[in-house]
């Protein structure tokens, strides 16, 4: 039932490295980082569950085609990866309660995350997307303690860089994704 791939996708979707600069924020604020974290986690899982167990009735009460959502979906994942390509974002003078939300959506569970994990229940089942998304937020959670502890040591225009080349990654996966779409429609 668990499908290393699609945990990787699911959890490169998540993308935690593009919620370290809002936790580096709640740290030079003096704010508790690890609860921060831990609630942003909570709080995206219980979003993306919602989605995945709503998302496919969606399709349906809308009449909406699933490579139609596909493509839409494939090009939301590109604009995410595009933004992530080139986007510098001030965070400073946030509320904690503001930075859980911004982490768990949309910085974790986006509209792309989003479409993503309603496609793929759509088109395998809740129940295996459900079992896989377990597994892609235990990855963040552990990553976000991982990060708590270290967040003194980490070089934030490391992890920019990182994310910068993640979103070129993103570009490509909803690229696959729009061109399937658009195949599956016009032929």
């Amino acid at each position: 039932m668990l499908d290393l791939q699609l945990i990787l996708k699911i959890s490169f979707l998540l993308n935690p490295l593009s919620s370290i600069p809002v936790l580096f924020v709640a740290y030079h604020q003096k704010l508790n980082v690890k609860q921060i974290a831990f609630k942003s986690t909570l709080l995206g899982f219980a979003v993306a569950i919602a989605f995945v167990l709503i998302g496919p009735y969606l399709f349906k009460i809308y009449g909406i085609d699933i490579n139609s959502f596909r493509a839409a979906g494939g090009l939301v994942i590109m604009l995410l990866g595009l933004s992530m390509a080139r986007e510098k974002r001030d965070y400073s003078g946030e509320h904690p309660d503001a930075l859980v939300s911004l982490i768990a959506t949309p910085l974790l569970t986006g509209p792309a995350t989003m479409s993503f994990l309603i496609l793929t229940a759509a088109e395998v089942g809740t129940a295996i997307v459900l079992a896989n998304l377990i597994f892609s937020f235990l990855i963040v959670g552990s990553f976000f303690i991982i990060i708590a502890y270290m967040i003194p040591r980490v070089n934030l225009e490391y992890v920019r860089f990182v994310s910068r080349l993640l979103g070129l990654f993103l570009i490509g996966l909803g690229l696959e994704m729009l061109v399937m779409g658009i195949k599956a429609i016009a032929f």
